[in-house]
């Protein structure tokens, strides 16, 4: 049986999640947006490998090595908006070993233009016919705020962002989930993730 898509997006918020907490008790306090971005990348990988279900995960995987594993057909050059030479942060595999969808995570983000990059790879990949049905981004978001309700100022900005990948990847399908990590009278910090399909 395959892992849901809905198990995937849970799975980033988890990953996302206990990074936080890692990172505060290792550094003595302070919050996620200092870590480096492998942190966030391999607690999701932690928290795919651990849903019992078949498939497999690989990190860093070059974007054009992904593709033809997925039998993508490649006429010419691909687009500057792949990123053809570079990676992936996850690759979640098929059990039949081929690839099933692309994982890209980023830390600290604050507004659409923190993950457009890595929007444009997941659209450019999923126009491809191959066995890749979906992308996903998960990221983290935190502020502090002296005046302004926290919580619901962050929820505004993650609105914001859905919003915008959703029109700028329209006619893919898009579903996100998000889940508080920190909420006081002054602080919010959020894990994000956002799934584009076919």
């Amino acid at each position: 049986m395959a892992v849901t898509k809905n198990e995937i997006l849970q799975a980033c918020l988890n990953g996302i999640e206990n990074s936080f907490h890692e990172y505060l008790e290792w550094s003595g306090d302070e919050w996620l947006w200092n870590a480096p971005e492998y942190l966030l990348t391999v607690n999701i990988a932690k928290e795919l490998a651990s849903v019992e279900k078949n498939k497999y995960i690989t990190l860093e995987d070059n974007v054009r090595t992904t593709l033809k594993r997925a039998d993508a057909h490649i006429k010419g050059k691909l687009s500057k908006r792949t990123r053809s030479n570079g990676r992936s942060d996850i690759i979640l595999w098929w059990a039949n070993g081929t690839p099933r969808g692309i994982i890209e995570v980023k830390n600290a983000v604050l507004r659409f233009k923190n993950i457009q990059i890595d929007v444009d790879r997941i659209q450019e990949v999923l126009k491809k016919d191959s066995s890749i049905e979906f992308g996903v981004i998960a990221f983290y978001i935190d502020r502090h705020y002296e005046k302004l309700d926290p919580k619901k100022t962050i929820i505004e900005k993650i609105e914001k962002i859905v919003e915008e990948v959703r029109a700028y990847t329209y006619p893919n399908k898009l579903d996100r989930n998000y889940t508080p990590i920190v909420e006081d009278e002054k602080d919010a910090a959020f894990a994000v993730s956002i799934i584009l399909k076919r």
